[in-house]
């Protein structure tokens, strides 16, 4: 019986002698590939975003281009400018310039993407900013008033207002490119 455990000791030594060092081996070569492949994968997502980062400078830069487009063309003095047009009443130029606001600004509805949330809700209060000016002066006028009564009493509002409506957008889009530059 003692020559059995005897044995038996042995065997469990020598199975031991060999899964020991088995598992030390295998855990060093686990930990080593592991930060061999984290380290690669790092290194892979820092190329992605340099790669990336030259394909999406160019877009971020035309949608803040044309985010600025867009509020230089639904600037109330500019809309009045493009859209007079001789014997038109004032309700015809009132639909055509809220027909020409939402076109620009539904145009330009999909670089909302690329610029902050903040610069984007600046643009939307800027629209209806807009929008509000153009209604509160038609109201302002008799039920018969020509569409150039409707272009002047608007100057006449933004004359009345300390700061353009679509100016101060501009000039936060150009600050907020500035940082992203």
């Amino acid at each position: 019986m003692m020559l059995l455990q005897t044995n038996l000791f042995n065997v469990i030594v020598d199975i031991l002698k060999f899964i020991i060092p088995s598992i030390i081996v295998f855990s060093a070569t686990y930990i080593m590939m592991r930060q061999f492949l984290e380290e690669d994968y790092k290194k892979k997502l820092l190329e992605l975003r340099e790669k990336n980062t030259g394909l999406i400078t160019p877009i971020k830069l035309q949608a803040y281009e044309r985010l600025t487009i867009l509020l230089e063309r639904i600037a109330p003095d500019n809309l009045i400018m493009m859209l007079s047009q001789p014997r038109q009443s004032a309700t015809e130029l009132r639909t055509q310039i809220v027909n020409q606001v939402g076109e620009e600004f539904n145009h330009n509805i999909s670089q909302q993407i690329y610029i902050s949330s903040q610069a984007w809700e600046l643009i939307k209060i800027i629209r209806e900013n807009v929008l509000f000016i153009v209604d509160d002066s038609y109201k302002s006028l008799p039920e018969n008033a020509k569409g150039t009564d409707l272009g002047k009493a608007i100057l006449k509002e933004l004359m009345n207002q300390k700061n353009h409506p679509t100016h101060g957008g501009i000039e936060f889009l150009k600050k907020e490119i500035a940082l992203v530059m």
